[in-house]
């Protein structure tokens, strides 16, 4: 007899559907689901624009408290009894919460509500996220029906923090990006949103000290730090020679044009613009920060990884891979074997698979 699907009501919960790496990873799990049958809601906390494409059948919940009137301790208070409301109208049969900010919330919030609720964390597992946060973790964590962690070290530093035990380790889906077909040029490549720990000083600093002149930089992402980093190029001579996109929905171009990527960051999750750039595939290299990268790269045989904020270091990789094409076509060739092992779909429902305790 062949076995009847059972479709269930999942309920993903974030902070909003603007652009950005969780925000992705959400989309295209939620639309996996909606794929599957399932009934699928998007409980957001903060009212955003939708940056990523969502299946049709998703519904999508918006919060009716106006943000700009309350103090964000205050704001946050409101969230409590809107999250909870919210969740026994909608009566889903599972709950996925996307991220550590407000994971803490949502667990206070659903706390005795009898629907099984799940978190991930999605940034660096090393992250401090603030006193009163880090207490709300430390005490509310173990009462999630699971954790999904991204790597084995996020997973060790959940446990050792909260001593919760019922933690999946799932990594990033891979979403390969279409480059169509492009003409490489001597172009190095970074993805990410503008802000400190993504380390973007680090990498304008080597890039001013390789020795070859004709290559150039773009910057694809958007963020506070903007300004700084253009007025860096501008002190390091080097502002012909470096491009800011802001933020794009579609980069395949660029990165298909693109020789090198570099992932200049402090810490990391589970990096998606590095599991994509080595899928297109590019020679990559990666700061060895917590977590994410060590997790996909191996030294020297799929890419390159460097001491996070160590410059020399960066310019000498920088240096060897513009010198030496074999040795980007080598990078490239296993780099693009991860295409397999992050296969979207099979990423995808693992997540289904836990959150629906199958």
């Amino acid at each position: 007899m062949k076995e009847v699907r059972k479709i269930k009501h999942i309920c993903f919960i974030s902070a909003g559907l603007a652009g950005g790496g969780m925000e992705k990873s959400l989309t295209n799990i939620a639309n996996y689901a909606a794929l599957q049958g399932h009934r699928v809601t998007i409980f957001n906390l903060f009212t955003t624009e939708v940056f990523f494409d969502l299946h049709p059948s998703i519904k999508v919940i918006w919060p009716s408290i106006d943000r700009q009137k309350y103090h964000r301790l205050v704001y946050a208070l409101k969230l409590l009894p809107y999250i909870r409301r919210g969740l026994r109208e909608l009566n889903p049969d599972t709950v996925l919460s996307f991220g550590e900010w407000f994971n803490g919330y949502v667990l206070l919030a659903t706390r005795f509500s009898g629907t099984p609720v799940f978190i991930t964390d999605r940034m660096g597992p090393l992250l401090d996220i603030g006193p009163l946060l880090e207490t709300a973790r430390k005490i509310l964590y173990k009462y999630a029906d699971g954790i999904i962690a991204q790597t084995k070290v996020s997973a060790e530093i959940l446990y050792n923090k909260t001593g919760a035990t019922k933690i999946k380790i799932i990594p990033n889906a891979l979403s390969p990006v279409d480059t169509e077909t492009s003409l490489k040029k001597n172009q190095i490549v970074t993805v990410g949103r503008l802000s400190r720990e993504k380390g973007h000083v680090t990498l304008l600093e080597a890039f001013a000290k390789i020795k070859n002149k004709d290559w150039t930089l773009h910057i694809v992402g958007d963020g506070k730090e903007k300004q700084n980093l253009m007025k860096q190029c501008k002190d390091l001579c080097i502002e012909s020679r470096v491009v800011f996109y802001g933020h794009l929905k579609d980069f395949g171009k660029i990165l298909g044009e693109s020789d090198i990527f570099v992932l200049p960051s402090f810490y990391e999750g589970f990096p998606n613009a590095l599991i994509e750039a080595m899928s297109v595939p590019l020679a990559s290299v990666s700061s060895n920060c917590v977590a994410g990268p060590a997790d996909i790269i191996r030294h020297e045989h799929n890419g390159m990884l460097y001491e996070p904020g160590n410059i020399e270091e960066l310019t000498i990789i920088l240096n060897n891979l513009i010198g030496n094409t074999d040795l980007r076509q080598s990078l490239s060739n296993e780099a693009i074997k991860i295409r397999e092992t992050l296969e979207f779909k099979k990423i995808a429902q693992q997540y289904l698979d836990f959150i629906l305790c199958k």
